[in-house]
């Protein structure tokens, strides 16, 4: 598998240096970060890195409207 494409947490996002914790979690809350839910009562989360990375990537609505 590639590393790229594993199931982090949150807290591993913030510890590599993608972003912190609190901000992949509201991101995900708000459809802006593709994520996982994960665990029997489905209250854990995970992403995947490249999937993330991508999404950063990704220009937002306001940024295309610029760009125009």
């Amino acid at each position: 598998m590639d590393s790229d494409n594993r199931l982090v947490t949150a807290q591993d996002l913030e510890r590599i240096g993608v972003m912190p914790k609190g901000t992949a979690y509201r991101m995900a809350a708000e459809g802006k970060l593709p994520h996982y839910i994960v665990g029997c009562r489905g209250r854990g989360i995970r992403f995947k890195l490249d999937e993330v990375l991508s999404a950063l990537r990704r220009p937002t609505a306001s940024e295309e409207s610029v760009q125009k």
